[in-house]
């Protein structure tokens, strides 16, 4: 609950509006305590989120383009 909550007040510090909050089962325990102030959406044990989902893929099919257009040989190792 607390990581959820620097989260909101980062995207907030910077201008947006959290209406909706996506989340799986992890979540579940939270609901009382963020459904007082946002909309809470938590799928079942077996389904996912689809909005999610496609943002996981977009990324995933955008970083290799990015990455291969630097100017760069060597990337740091993490």
């Amino acid at each position: 609950m607390i990581a959820l909550k620097q989260y909101i007040k980062a995207y907030q510090a910077r201008g947006f509006k959290i209406r909706h909050i996506l989340g799986d089962g992890q979540l579940r325990h939270a609901c009382k305590d963020i459904e007082k102030w946002k909309t809470l959406n938590i799928t079942s044990q077996v389904e996912h989120v689809s909005e999610i989902e496609r943002y996981i893929r977009t990324v995933n099919e955008r970083v290799p383009v990015i990455v291969n257009t630097l100017p760069f040989k060597q990337y740091p190792t993490c």
